[in-house]
């Protein structure tokens, strides 16, 4: 696959090498309560966020009623809770006027959102209030029509991979590439807890960017922040990661989500960590002094003139104030030239060349 073309999203460069975008997503954690979604909205944007995620949730419709469960883990960090899906769904369903109300509170406060839709109407009100990329849930990867919808409304796209093979999400690209949109990134979203860490396989984007040719992402569902750091050097341009009031207890996904108040903490890793990679240049040392811990070559006993240079009479030590060690290959077997004090330096014009 070719590399793919920079964009932006919302004005920010997409692109390798450029700082990843940090996504917190807000979700669904405020249940409903759109002033505690509003207070979160401004908690970030106090933090310095000027780009959060969301998500457009407005139809009950899109699950079935019926006997599918939910588990997922409680605060407690142990325990497995068991909800009806259709009832989780149900009380997360919120109004798209309520929607319009969270999403205008960030025009407000300056902050561009990202959203996850899950029909079309929610995908063409997401384009209406402004949102800067539609992101595809895991469990839509395979929904040709709401994909093809999707990549048709003219916005950069995040396809979320998770529960998905190489082969899913390469079909998921081509169907948005088949609607003229080349704008997109695969986020890797590895299994939430109680799966261990060693299920995250990180290396799965460099599988996706190399499948797809797109840009990657990580969908970070592990308890800290660490993946969201490992992410970076190997090239994420996307770090998304649930946020939630530390309030809030036994919640779905909550186990994985930041607290508000870790948020400026983990801005700064990030930085840190992206200012820490740089480009891969070679060293340029012209024009600097010598490394002062090479070392160089030092008589190890007292030499004669014609004493033969072995690993047995010559030592080596820092500063190298006399021949460098990497000429050994061509002194090993000269002869002193001059007597040579042991623990002195040796020069070139200490030394006489090796007798043919």
């Amino acid at each position: 696959m070719e590399t793919p073309e920079p964009f932006e999203i919302g004005g920010r460069p997409i692109n390798q090498g450029t700082k990843p975008l940090f996504l917190p997503d807000i979700g669904t954690f405020f249940n409903r309560d759109i002033p505690l979604a509003i207070s979160i909205i401004d908690s970030l944007a106090d933090a310095g966020l000027t780009l959060i995620k969301g998500e457009i949730l407005q139809n009950t419709e899109v699950c079935l009623p019926g006997d599918l469960v939910e588990n997922y883990l409680a605060s407690d960090g142990s325990t497995i809770l068991a909800e009806n899906y259709r009832s989780l769904i149900e009380r997360k369903t919120v109004p798209l006027e309520a929607y319009r109300r969270i999403f205008g509170h960030c025009a407000r406060r300056q902050v561009d959102f990202v959203l996850s839709v899950y029909d079309f109407e929610g995908a063409a009100f997401a384009k209406e209030i402004g949102a800067v990329a539609l992101k595809i849930s895991s469990s839509n990867i395979t929904h040709y029509p709401l994909i093809t919808y999707v990549a048709g409304l003219g916005l950069p796209i995040v396809l979320d991979t998770g529960h998905a093979t190489l082969a899913e999400a390469e079909r998921a690209v081509a169907w948005c590439r088949a609607m003229g949109e080349n704008r997109i990134i695969t986020e890797h979203s590895p299994p939430a807890p109680p799966n261990p860490v060693s299920n995250h396989n990180l290396m799965f984007m460099g599988s996706l960017a190399a499948r797809c040719g797109t840009f990657i992402g990580l969908s970070d569902h592990h308890l800290g922040s660490e993946m969201l750091l490992a992410a970076i050097p190997m090239g994420a341009v996307v770090l998304e990661k649930g946020v939630a009031v530390d309030s809030i207890t036994n919640e779905q996904d909550l186990q994985h989500a930041l607290s508000l108040s870790a948020i400026p903490s983990v801005m700064k890793s990030i930085d840190r960590v992206h200012s820490a990679i740089g480009d891969g240049a070679d060293r340029d040392l012209s024009g600097k002094p010598q490394y002062k811990s090479r070392m160089g070559m030092v008589a190890s006993k007292n030499l004669s003139i014609g004493a033969e240079l072995t690993l047995d009479s010559v030592r080596f030590a820092f500063p190298a104030i006399g021949i460098p060690t990497e000429f050994w290959p061509e002194i090993e077997g000269m002869t002193a030239a001059k007597p040579i004090k042991s623990g002195t330096p040796i020069y070139w014009s200490s030394i006489h060349a090796r007798l043919p």
